[in-house]
């Protein structure tokens, strides 16, 4: 077995928390309206989308650290033994 590389880039994850609620003071107060709406509603929409960047980012460095080797591994025991 392979030894594992560093999951440290799990802390990426804590960027959406700080987006949606670290700035929401210093977006609240911003007069802009892009698309026509409110800045605090186009920040939150912005949030979705780099939620799911974020996400996607942090599965594929799991993947590249092989974090899921040892789920892989389960599964497929598990369809062979149900053969």
């Amino acid at each position: 077995m392979a030894a594992r590389r560093s999951l440290a880039h799990r802390w990426l994850l804590i960027l959406p928390f700080l987006w949606q609620v670290g700035a929401v003071p210093l977006v609240n107060e911003v007069q802009a309206a892009p698309l026509h709406i409110p800045f605090p509603m186009f920040w939150q929409m912005l949030g979705v989308v780099l939620t799911s960047v974020v996400i996607g980012v942090v599965y594929r460095l799991d993947r590249a650290a092989g974090a899921f080797e040892h789920d892989d591994a389960e599964v497929d025991a598990a369809a062979e033994g149900q053969d």
